[in-house]
């Protein structure tokens, strides 16, 4: 198995947030020692967006409960209430991402959430900074972890092409047949582009989307030679690859 492991955006973004649905295996991978871990500005820049989207997200539906739960909600109810309101908020979200990003952080808090309800306003305050916070958090570890240097965690580099037409156009036509969204078209040929130019040997994309990703590994095994893809569980004892 490659010693060189790029990481895509839901690896980062799934260690750094302790509510996200991958949490665990993804901080259990990013634990582990003896790989040299790689990422590109693309990848950075997209999980940036994803953070202060989560933020914004998390803020809105912590304003609509407020408004919409009980001034004195009943304690032996409020757990349904609970689940009525965030099941509505859930569907005015557009994005599956963000719907799953808030259920996840509705089940990971469900108790201090309750809390909050029926506490006073101070706890309900501390509750909501408690949770930007865990945000902001999740941002600062990113930019402190993932850089452009050497000693970096991550080392994220900033030469990836913004395109890969004149680089490898053959590679990014039937990459993009077979995963049929070109963000991630380009972000997987972020990988091999750093395996031609910079790192020389194998390169192990790491990702947990099985949707574009995983589901077509062994065609982009194919079209891309010494790109190999796993899912982080594949490196942790008892986990799912």
């Amino acid at each position: 198995m490659a010693s060189h492991h790029f990481l895509d955006a839901n690896i980062l973004i799934g260690s750094l947030v302790e509510w996200d649905g991958q949490h665990r295996h993804t901080h259990r991978y990013m634990q582990k020692e003896g790989f040299r871990r790689h990422t590109s500005e693309r990848v950075h820049r997209e999980c940036t967006g994803v953070l202060g989207r989560l933020r914004r997200t998390i803020l809105q539906y912590l304003e609509y409960m407020e408004r919409n739960l009980p001034p004195y909600p009943d304690p032996l109810t409020l757990d349904r209430t609970i689940g009525r309101l965030t099941g509505r908020r859930v569907r005015l979200l557009a994005s599956k991402r963000e719907q799953s990003a808030l259920l996840s952080f509705v089940r990971k808090n469900r108790e201090e959430l309750r809390n909050a309800v029926l506490g006073t306003e101070e706890e309900r305050q501390a509750f909501r900074r408690d949770a930007i916070g865990a945000v902001k958090g999740a941002l600062a570890s990113l930019d402190r972890d993932c850089r452009d240097e050497p000693s970096a965690p991550v080392l994220c580099h900033t030469c990836c092409p913004d395109d890969y037409d004149a680089f490898f156009p053959g590679q990014k036509s039937a990459l993009a047949d077979a995963l049929g969204y070109e963000p991630d078209t380009l972000v997987v040929l972020d990988s091999y582009f750093l395996l031609v130019y910079k790192i020389r040997e194998g390169v192990c994309f790491v990702t947990t989307d099985n949707t574009h990703i995983l589901s077509n590994r062994d065609r982009i095994e194919e079209i891309l030679p010494g790109i190999t893809v796993r899912d982080p569980g594949a490196f942790v004892a008892g986990e799912r690859e």
